[in-house]
């Protein structure tokens, strides 16, 4: 390890000697203003870089608008609830100038002002454990001015809402801005159904079925934020935000059917209850060191206080109380150097926590978890030599060494992993890319299923903490072919991930019939994967229509049962621009992943949504599912060897019709760059 660190430390001492050098007779070279009226995307190593159009700008009111006009490939963007999802359920991290953006970000965003998009597909640890893909805005600040506004968006069929008001001040080098968004939600009309084949010890088959016969959920949330920023474009960033959000949840009530074999018919019932706080404190500092170097540090502390309820009266009472706090400081840091062959980049992540959760009632437990993970990584990217000139290629070569320590009672762990990542991309004509991607990482299971606590589901069920899960690599294989023509896009995209010795779900049975459900490390979870993705232009400016599609194959090997499944998705959407009106409709079939002995399908979806805009306001009508009454929210089967359920879950309040009404006036001028290149966040309570 010490020779690896004495490395790093050799190659950032020379290349810094390099980068003083190369700067002393560097040119400067000023550029007259481009103005870009139609979209242009051009594939990247990591993904597409979209300077969207003027047309689209101005049909947009806000970021969520603008990035669903743009039709990403596998991006799902519900303007009506201001979300952003994958298709194949991936976490999408949102980032606007850098930073990782919240919704007061994305509502409070002139759209004229943003300059170009990045839409990375490969994004590696740099950004945070299990993220699938990146969305970065890049805009232009102000120098003075305000922007204020507000975003009504509520169900009229439902009683669900999202509502926000925000402000943002800029004089000079120096930005205020204030958001607060509180979101309701009160639904009666989801309806779950279980049917479960037990295999008992004895040799007997015992059939439950679980059906909601009445059910109410309630929950509002709220959020508060402050942020400060002082920013020179050429120098200097630095930016402290103090977030605080406070969810509650007065009370959930559910009302089942419970069907035994050759038993009648009873009414059983689960109650629960939650609330959270959370404030998180973040500090941001970006500088440069002459015209090649710069330094970006970020540390982050965040506290997290939940208390939770849970009742549950099939076969007998059962009831337990949860009171936890959990402590966090992340901490990263990235130098840079910029050199003429290529650019360098050394940092590391670090993140220590400390979590204590207490039950009580049915589930006594105290657990005191402390971890840490440390990550090293260095990295090269540029250009590859020209062969001709219509060649053009890039390289990005890395290498990285991460370490997870884990400490529970008795229970540890030190986990070290060597980590390298290449992705090379190469233009085989002006029109077609190929881009080559490796990379090497870890996954750690979430705390939770890490405790030593032991809680009940049901009469027949528990769900098992497993302190002996340790960390796992991944390795993925992919390949990339971009087509970029003058009125289509496409992609065709070939991937293939093993997940060596991962954790994966294990069901158990006792002696006296009770069911456990634990992860345990097991043999792996392999995936091949072939996608295309295609935009076009059928009329520029005017009508854009978009498909994706792909089909799915899962290997599961646990340690007694050897599981495949093939699936696929077909996802579609026609937008039109029309002055003041955009009309959009959207439909996909729905993602279908098999993970262990479980495969899961999410809902497919269907929207459309008319818009219209008038001075400073838009309004909004959505139509969520239009062709289905009581849609399928989800749907799912365990295969195990000792019981297999059927599960499905439907909500007549995915039926949706929602209105939305925005109201935003900017006021500013004199605008430049600002880029925040980190930004760490934690939300795990370790609570089973």
């Amino acid at each position: 390890m010490n020779k690896v660190i004495l490395l790093v430390l050799s190659v950032f001492v020379c290349t810094n000697i390099s980068a003083q050098t190369d700067s002393v007779n560097t040119p400067t070279v000023n550029l007259k203003e481009v103005v870009v009226k139609a979209e242009r995307i051009s594939r990247r190593a990591d993904g597409l870089l979209i300077v969207p159009s003027e047309q689209l700008k101005d049909a947009s009111h806000n970021g969520y608008e603008l990035l669903d006009g743009l039709a990403m490939p596998m991006i799902r963007i519900d303007k009506a609830l201001h979300s952003v999802s994958s298709v194949d359920n991936k976490s999408v991290q949102i980032r606007l100038n850098g930073a990782i953006a919240n919704k007061a970000d994305l509502l409070a965003i002139d759209p004229k002002l943003i300059s170009s998009v990045e839409y990375i597909d490969n994004p590696g640890l740099r950004y945070g454990n299990d993220i699938g893909y990146v969305i970065n805005i890049k805009t232009r600040r102000a120098d003075s001015g305000y922007t204020v506004g507000v975003d009504l968006t509520n169900s009229v069929s439902s009683w669900q809402g999202d509502d926000m008001v925000f402000a943002k001040w800029n004089r000079r080098n120096s930005q205020i801005s204030f958001s607060y968004d509180f979101g309701y939600s009160d639904t009666r009309r989801i309806r779950y159904r279980e049917n479960t084949d037990y295999w008992l010890s004895d040799g007997s088959h015992y059939y439950i079925t679980r059906e909601d016969s009445a059910r109410r959920e309630r929950s509002f949330d709220n959020s508060l934020q402050l942020k400060y920023i002082l920013a020179d474009s050429s120098n200097y960033v630095f930016q402290a935000s103090l977030t605080t959000d406070f969810s509650h949840n007065p009370g959930g009530l559910r009302y089942q059917r419970f069907m035994e074999s050759d038993k009648g018919n009873i009414i059983t019932m689960q109650r629960n209850k939650e609330k959270s706080f959370s404030p998180v404190l973040d500090l941001y500092f970006y500088h440069t060191i002459g015209s090649h170097q710069s330094i970006t540090a970020n540390v982050v502390g965040t506290n997290i206080a939940t208390e939770e309820y849970n009742f549950n009266n099939e076969g007998s009472d059962y009831s337990y109380n949860v009171y936890g706090k959990t402590w966090s400081i992340t901490t990263e840091a990235i130098y840079e150097n910029k050199l003429k062959p290529f650019t360098l980049s050394v940092g590391f992540n670090h993140l220590w926590k400390y979590t204590r959760n207490k039950y009580s009632g049915d589930v006594a437990t105290v657990n005191n978890m402390h971890n840490s993970n440390l990550y090293l990584f260095s990295n090269i990217k540029g250009n590859f030599p020209k062969f001709s000139d219509d060649s053009k290629g890039h390289y990005s070569l890395g290498v990285g060494m991460s370490n997870a320590i884990y400490r529970q009672g008795s229970y540890d762990y030190n986990y070290w992993l060597f980590r390298p990542k290449a992705t090379l991309s190469y233009d085989l004509s002006k029109a077609l890319t190929i881009t080559y991607d490796f990379e090497l990482s870890q996954h750690i299971s979430q705390i939770a299923m890490i405790s030593n606590t032991k809680i009940r589901t049901n009469s027949m069920e528990w769900t098992v903490g497993n302190p002996n899960i340790k960390p796992n690599r991944v390795m993925k294989n992919s390949i990339l072919l971009g087509l970029t023509l003058p009125r289509v896009y496409s992609e065709l995209y070939f991937e293939y991930r093993n997940n060596h010795n991962c954790n994966m779900a294990k069901y158990e049975r006792n002696d006296d019939n009770s069911f456990l459900y634990y992860q345990k490390n097991q043999p792996h979870v392999n995936m091949l994967l072939l996608m295309g993705y295609s935009q076009i232009k059928i009329i520029p400016q005017k009508l854009i229509a978009t498909i994706d599609g792909g089909v799915y194959r899962f290997f599961n090997r646990g340690d007694d049962y050897n599981h495949c499944m093939t699936s696929w998705l077909l996802c579609g959407s026609l937008q039109a621009y029309l002055g003041k009106w955009t009309i959009t409709a959207q439909a996909d079939t729905g993602y279908k992943f098999m993970e262990g002995e479980t495969w899961n399908h999410s809902n497919a979806m269907s929207q459309f949504q008319c818009s219209y805009r008038f001075g400073n306001c838009e309004i909004s009508l959505i139509y969520k599912n239009p062709l289905e009454s009581n849609p399928r929210i989800s749907n799912a089967v365990l295969d195990n060897i000792n019981l297999k359920t059927y599960k499905s879950l439907h909500s007549k309040d995915s039926n949706a019709i929602i209105l939305s009404f925005s109201w935003k006036f900017n006021y500013g001028s004199q605008y430049h760059q600002t880029e925040q290149k980190i930004t760490n966040h934690d939300s795990q309570t370790g609570i089973l």
